[in-house]
């Protein structure tokens, strides 16, 4: 049985690990200077026997996007019907694309120190997404140790909103999500939803 990725902690494949954090004074600040927004399309549901597709992150300052990096990847097995149905990535699409091999180091170098767990990972169901990168990074031998939030278990915590989908959450803050099912795209809707949280955890607190 696949493990719920919506709740786990902690995420470790050999050398490659992640472990999720939560709102405090202390991480509020942090977030409010630096994040990366991170996503994936993958084809299929888990990590131990499916790929990653494309990759999208995108560095936030201030709570403002600066720059983003985003690839299909070639993952060398192939992606079935229904999930090019959904995500609109092709067989065609990936064999164009560059390998595992070729990415991961490009993407590493855009992660930076987020990588080495000093710069916070966000996404939305975040522990899908690294339980992808971790598995993909150990299998190609390339130790990290992320520490992650995950903007969907952030949205549960709002009353009034009732669906905690991206587009859901996306909506509630007024924020456009275009092109869903696309990596960077769905990584920057998560980051700027994060970028909301820092001034709601303030409000509340201060109630």
């Amino acid at each position: 049985m696949m493990m719920d990725l919506r709740t786990i902690e902690t995420i470790r494949y050999g050398t490659a690990s992640a472990v999720r954090i939560n709102l405090s004074p202390n991480t509020i600040a942090e977030l409010s200077e630096r994040y990366i927004a991170f996503d994936t399309e993958t084809n299929g549901l888990d990590p131990e026997k499916d790929r990653i597709v494309e990759i999208g992150a995108v560095i936030f300052e201030n709570g403002a996007p600066t720059s983003s990096f985003q690839s299909y990847v070639n993952p060398g097995i192939s992606i079935p019907p229904e999930v090019s149905a959904l995500n609109h990535i092709t067989n065609e699409m990936l064999r164009a694309a560059p390998s595992e091999k070729d990415i991961y180091p490009e993407l590493l170098g855009f992660l930076g120190d987020a990588a080495a767990g000093k710069t916070v990972i966000c996404g939305h169901v975040a522990a899908f997404d690294l339980s992808f990168l971790c598995k993909t990074l150990d299998r190609l031998g390339m130790p990290a140790s992320f520490r992650f939030v995950d903007t969907r278990q952030l949205v549960t915590e709002i009353p009034e909103l009732e669906h905690h989908s991206l587009a859901a959450a996306a909506e509630y803050f007024g924020i456009p999500h275009e092109n869903a099912h696309h990596a960077k795209e769905d990584a920057l809707t998560s980051g700027r939803i994060l970028s909301r949280m820092p001034e709601r955890y303030r409000e509340q607190r201060d109630l």
